[in-house]
């Protein structure tokens, strides 16, 4: 609508803008909402990453250039751990967000040379943005995660607060989904998109993928620096264990993707990974091994990192390559709120399972509500009523790792129904969809095209190599 070169601009200068309000941060309301657009833009730019490569690259290739992706955001998490670690440490959390801005520099002249395409915004393009769409889903989401996160901790689940955010979410949801099918004149999700139930099932695992994926990256780091009182620079090391298992089985998937032709089994095998890493946590405690810590991270990030490609890649195989860019962007955006999702609900988990506990053991002179909120109320305990609290702490951290647990179980359940497609080895046909590979469920024409059993796709002819 408005082109990619314009949409890039707007992603860096709101986390540009972000950043500098975050290091200028004077309170946390003005901290929270400079953080807030500074996800606006990571968000966006993450997105956009992924549908300028789809835009080139046919997926029968794409596993490549998304190990590519890969790579930088391994890289890029690496050294800005060490560094943002080193820096915070030294000379405050502010300096991480100033160094930001350098990046941020260099990320918009990178824009103007390699995107192409001129910067214009006509009223009639605003015209077509469905902002009426766009309203319903937020506000369902907003309502949803205040629910999940005020339930059991600000107001008590019965409360008539949590209940109605819950049914008001639901409403709204219900409704977005009503209005995109059959009201909207350019709904946010093209109808399309829907033909297939691999389609649906894709993002259910994305969005699962996404709980389990960022919950583990908020709890795993809170019970190395809270319970384990680990320093900044330790706890990174150990996560970098996480991120470079993670990117290295990215590139070996997107490979061996590539080498195949095939992508389900990707998928699959990455959140049965998944799944026994979560439930490995649970060996956890508060004096474990580092060299326990780092196997079980070493298998987290097996599993994290080739669903990261896999997931991209069935996506865009199960929809006709014109619904690639809005099933790319609809799919990150379920990732994302997965991982909001599954962020909010564990660490409900977490405060409820940690104040339950406290308050039936009623320990002198410790009050739950501090325990979890500030970690040096924590470290100055006296013994031995610290090392009981921590004991109590491990066992809310690990009801936590259940919850992602759970959404790994969810998300390979979703995987099963998958169809495996063929993948488009070309960018010339845009008004086609894929075809299955069970050629003895559908059938062939003459001319030797597998034919989908969904009537609503259209036959694709592909010429696959063994």
């Amino acid at each position: 609508m408005f082109g990619r070169r314009i949409c890039f601009l707007f992603a860096t200068a709101s986390y540009l803008i972000g950043a500098v309000l975050c290091g200028a941060a004077q309170s946390m309301v003005m901290l929270i909402v400079a953080r807030a657009l500074c996800g606006l833009g990571i968000g966006a730019f993450d997105t956009l990453m992924k549908i300028v490569v789809a835009d080139y690259i046919p997926v029968r290739y794409i596993g490549m250039y998304q190990s590519m992706l890969g790579i930088s955001w391994g890289l890029g998490y690496v050294v800005g751990a060490l560094v943002g670690g080193v820096a915070a440490e030294n000379t405050g959390w502010r300096s991480v967000f100033w160094m930001a801005l350098g990046f941020c520099v260099v990320a918009l002249g990178l824009i103007f040379i390699a995107i192409e395409g001129h910067c214009s915004i006509y009223s009639e393009n605003i015209g077509h943005v469905d902002f009426f769409g766009i309203i319903l889903w937020c506000a369902g989401v907003v309502c949803l995660v205040l629910a999940l996160s005020w339930g059991g901790t600000t107001y008590p689940w019965k409360s008539a607060v949590i209940i109605a955010l819950l049914c008001v979410a639901g409403v709204l949801l219900i409704l977005f989904a009503v209005y995109e099918q059959r009201l909207a004149k350019d709904p946010i999700v093209p109808r399309g998109i829907f033909a297939n139930r691999s389609t649906v099932l894709i993002l259910i695992a994305a969005f699962c993928y996404g709980g389990c994926f960022q919950s583990l990256m908020t709890y795993v780091p809170l019970y190395l620096s809270v319970i384990r009182q680990e320093s900044a620079m330790a706890s990174n090391l150990e996560l970098l264990c996480l991120v470079l298992l993670a990117c290295i089985f990215n590139v070996l998937t997107g490979l061996l993707i590539v080498k195949t032709g095939t992508y389900t089994w990707a998928t699959r095998s990455s959140l049965c990974i998944l799944v026994i890493a979560c439930g490995l946590l649970q060996l956890l405690n508060v004096d474990s091994s580092r060299g326990l810590i780092v196997g079980l991270m070493v298998v987290t990030g097996i599993g994290s990192g080739g669903m990261i490609n896999s997931e991209i890649i069935t996506a865009q195989a199960s929809v006709s390559i014109e619904h690639v860019p809005a099933m790319v962007a609809f799919m990150t955006f379920c990732d994302q709120v997965g991982g909001i999702t599954g962020i909010t609900a564990q660490g409900s988990i977490l405060s409820n399972t940690l104040s339950s506990k406290l308050h039936a053991m009623q320990l002198p002179g410790v009050t739950p509500e501090l325990v979890r909120q500030s970690s040096a109320y924590l470290w100055s305990l006296p013994e031995p009523t610290q090392s009981v609290v921590k004991d109590v702490y491990m066992q809310a951290v690990k009801m936590s790792f259940w919850g992602s647990f759970a959404f790994a179980a969810a998300g390979l359940l979703a995987t099963l129904g998958l169809k495996a497609y063929v993948m488009r080895e070309d960018m010339n046909n845009v008004n086609t969809a894929t075809s299955t590979l069970n050629e003895k469920e559908n059938g062939s024409d003459e001319n030797g095209v597998v034919v989908d059993e969904n009537p609503s796709s259209v036959i694709r002819e592909t010429h696959r190599k063994d």
